[in-house]
Order: structure tokens, then sequence, then C-alpha cells
């Protein structure tokens, strides 16, 4: 097939291109032929090559650049320059995922995960079972998958999805941690710290705000309100209240004995002021 044999010949004058990049550096997107680019797309699911739009218009192609990542380019020219001297957690986990991709294909037992900064993780595993497990609190729609590496997104939803299931942050991390890439365990931490603290500040929006069912009780005068707003204290019902608005919110559960206080001092104004 004519079209295939063009495509084959475009994907490999791209892959001999990204060869010559270097890491950091960002290319035009628009200097790529139309298969290049779907190409350079794939690759980026992968993180492989990062995306990026300089201007807010998704339909300006001028604007978009491509970085490759070091994977990539060590993946491609074969590449083994140390990067001893870097040492950030970003480059020590591609660094790790090219050593990983490199060694013979492991048992269905193993699984050796590398979690980057950039909130992909790249799981080595051949075992269905272990992506069945990453796909709990992993974006399943972002997930990619070579021979023996399978490569997904940590994204909000996905772990509020595994929080809605019952699975607690501090098990995710101790997850990831557990099944740390053997090339991690140097002394540096097994996961990024933007990505346990992100992880971490998940967890907490859900106790952000807790919902309360109440009872408003809008006063007829300051001194109601004072004396409705300390026996609501008194007892344990006070939610809050207003002395601007003279408003007090009772928690529901315990509204009959605040509103019977407040009948019976609205009898005792009222006979006070007969009285007078």
């Amino acid at each position: 097939n004519r079209r295939c044999e063009d495509i084959r010949h475009e994907a490999i004058l791209f892959l001999i291109s990204l060869s010559y990049c270097r890491v950091g550096e960002g290319y035009p997107w628009s200097l790529l032929s139309k298969d290049a680019v779907v190409l350079c797309r794939d690759l980026s699911q992968f993180g492989l090559v990062y995306l990026y739009n300089i201007s807010n218009d998704p339909k300006n192609k001028d604007a978009i650049y491509f970085y490759p990542t070091r994977v990539a380019i060590n993946l491609i020219a074969g590449s083994t320059a140390s990067i001893s001297d870097i040492g950030t957690p970003s480059i020590s986990s591609t660094r790790a995922l090219n050593e990983a991709l490199t060694i013979s294909v492991p048992g269905t037992s193993h699984l050796a995960i590398i979690v980057q900064t950039n909130f992909q993780i790249c799981a080595y595993t051949t075992s269905e079972l272990h992506v069945s497990m990453l796909g709990l609190f992993c974006d399943e729609t972002q997930y990619r998958r070579l021979p023996n590496v399978c490569f997904f997104k940590i994204t909000r939803d996905s772990v509020k999805s595994a929080f809605r299931l019952g699975i607690g942050a501090g098990q995710i991390l101790q997850f990831l941690k557990m099944n740390a890439h053997p090339r991690l365990r140097n002394g540096g931490p097994l996961i990024p710290s933007n990505i346990e603290d992100q992880i971490l500040l998940w967890d907490r929006e859900r106790k952000r705000v807790e919902m309360e069912e109440v009872w408003l009780l809008q006063c007829s005068g300051h001194e109601e309100f004072v004396a409705a707003q300390q026996f609501s204290i008194d007892v344990g019902a006070h939610a809050w209240s207003s002395e601007e608005k003279n408003i007090v919110m009772i928690r529901y559960s315990q509204t009959e004995p605040v509103m019977a206080f407040v009948h019976k001092w609205r009898a005792r104004q009222t006979k006070k002021r007969r009285r007078s």
C-alpha cells in the first residue's frame, strides 16, 4: 500500500529528527508534516513528547511547540550518557523508565511503578490484575500500553472516583511507594513531592465543607436573639447566628427544645408588656 509506505517513511524521518533534538528545548509544531503531527500527538500520550500552546487559541497551530523528553531521545538514539549530575525527580524517573524498557520482560507477578512530576504513571508490568488495580485511581481514558510498560495519568476526577470507592489517599500513596521501581530506591523520594501533596489536597477537599441540616429562627428583636442564641449554645444546638440580622440557625435534630424555649420567652415578654 503506497499510503502505508508514505506514513512509515514520514514516521522514520520524524524519529530520526527527534534523536537530534535537545531535552528542554521547544520545536515548532507547524514545521512537521501532517503524518508527523499525528505521530507527535501519539508520542505525547505516552509522555515521550510534551506539547504546549503558547497562545490561548487552540486553533493557532503556529503557537504549538513540542518538547522531547529524555526518555524519547534515549529510546531513539540509544544514548547512554550519564545524567547523575542532574537530581530532579522528573529526570530520575525518566532515566529509570528508560532502563526499565531496555531489560527483559518481567514475570506476571512483577510490578514496578514510576510516578513522574507531570502526573503520569509508568507501570512496568505484564499483569492484567496490576493494570486493573491502577485503573482504580488513574484515568483510564488516557491509558496507553507497550509490551512491558503501561502508561496512566493521575487526574483529580480519577482520584476522586477512587475516594468514592472507599480508597483513601494514604492507601494510594502506600501502593505507589510499595511498588516503586527498584531504580528509585536509592535514598530519594519514591513519589515526587508535588504528586503526593496534590493527592493529599484532593483528599482534604472532601472534608472542607460539611453539610448539616438546620432550622432558621428569625428573632423579632435583639433581646430575643440574645436569649435564643445563648440557650442554643448552652444545649449544644447552635450552628450559626447573625446579630446584625437577628438570625439563629439551630441544628435540626435539636429544634424542639430551642423552639419551646423561644415560645416561653415570647409568652413571658407578652405578659410583661400587658402588666406595664
